[in-house]
């Protein structure tokens, strides 16, 4: 069972003290994978508790070093190519910096130092000129960026996700990086505390878990056109994309697979969904992440499942923000942050005779 305790009162700024010791958590090995896999599975970094702000970890090449933290939240963006209002993202971002995520070069320096979280939002390329040189723009004055290799589009979301986490963990040794759309809202505030509770829990990968179904016709939307390989009528449990965690541990291990040995599928959710059954993670799913209202458990808030975010993000950020409910202080009266009760329950993987297996069953 989780243990919910907080991290004392609510700082906006410094967002709570961090640092007790996180129990020791499960070692993650292959089912039936790839020689290639499980050698890299074998070097993986263990943590064995909490990092700590600004140090550094030597990796396996003398010349690279990583600076530990407990937290890289990127931000995914794009850019405007359509003219309805709710896909700007020039005015999302705007929206976002004006509301939960850090405003000012002070404030995001204030939350790593503090907190050891780096936040950034995170983005491709564009192939149209005056929309790279407008964000060249933008990028020079807040520098709030993780810029990525490759151009922003629908179909490459699978390969941005990939990219970004090889970005993160080139640099950094989280506890975790969280995954957000830039059409949600998030309580930064809460996340040291929510953090201790998925490392307690061993969790590797955090989200709203759910399955649906397959969508096997090319005239409907989320059509996949590999369904003949996934076999019968819905997915696998996967997180949805809107807002998920990863660990760092498990994000390094993919990171570190050679380009084209993944398989991707139509869909970002999915597709990640089906990288953390290969590397065997436990998956905890964290009804926290995603509410339709600001709570005293939510954590990411959005329309689900009307819309895969916020309906009119630009619009609903500053009107969320200024809520009472989303002001409200990020911990309980007795120091807590409660949890919600997960509709599916995952068992951790484990060892079982030389083979791995992980269960998940309904919630009564």
């Amino acid at each position: 069972m989780l243990n919910s305790r907080g991290l004392g009162a609510r700082k906006r700024e410094a967002l709570g003290p961090r640092g007790r010791t996180l129990p020791a958590r499960l070692l993650i090995s292959l089912a039936a994978s790839t020689l290639a896999i499980l050698l890299i599975i074998a070097r993986r970094n263990k943590h064995s508790g909490p990092p700590q702000a600004g140090k550094v970890v030597q990796t396996s090449q003398p010349q690279q070093q990583r600076q530990s933290i407990l937290a890289y939240v990127g931000v995914q963006t794009g850019f405007t190519t359509d003219p309805r209002p709710k896909y700007n993202y020039e005015a999302r971002r705007r929206a976002l910096r004006a509301s939960w995520f850090p405003g000012s070069q002070q404030e995001l320096a204030r939350l790593e130092a503090e907190q050891g979280i780096v936040a950034r939002f995170v983005i491709g390329r564009s192939a149209d000129a005056a929309r790279e040189a407008a964000l060249t723009v933008e990028e020079a004055t807040h520098r709030d960026f993780e810029r990525l290799p490759l151009t922003e589009g629908y179909a490459g979301l699978p390969t941005k996700t990939l990219l970004f986490l090889r970005a993160v963990t080139q640099r950094y040794d989280p506890q975790y990086i969280v995954k957000i759309d830039d059409d949600v809202y998030f309580r930064l505030d809460r996340l040291p505390a929510a953090a201790m509770q998925w490392a307690h829990a061993g969790a590797d990968y955090v989200g709203c878990f759910k399955t649906g179904g397959i969508v096997k016709s090319p005239k409907w939307r989320w059509y996949e056109p590999q369904h003949v390989l996934l076999g019968g009528a819905s997915y696998f449990a996967h997180a949805w994309g809107s807002a998920y965690v990863v660990s760092g541990r498990v994000a390094a291990d993919i990171a570190a697979i050679r380009d084209g040995a993944l398989r991707h599928f139509a869909n970002e959710d999915v597709t990640i969904g089906s990288w953390m059954l290969a590397f065997n993670t436990t998956p905890y799913d964290d009804r926290r992440m995603c509410e339709t209202n600001c709570t005293a458990t939510s954590l990411a808030v959005y329309d689900m499942p009307q819309c895969a975010g916020l309906c009119e993000p630009a619009a609903q950020l500053p009107v969320l923000h200024a809520s009472p409910a989303c002001q409200a202080p990020a911990m309980e009266p007795d120091g807590m942050l409660p949890l919600l009760p997960p509709i599916l329950q995952f068992a951790a993987a484990q060892q079982q005779n030389g083979a791995v297996a992980t269960k998940a069953v309904a919630s009564a």
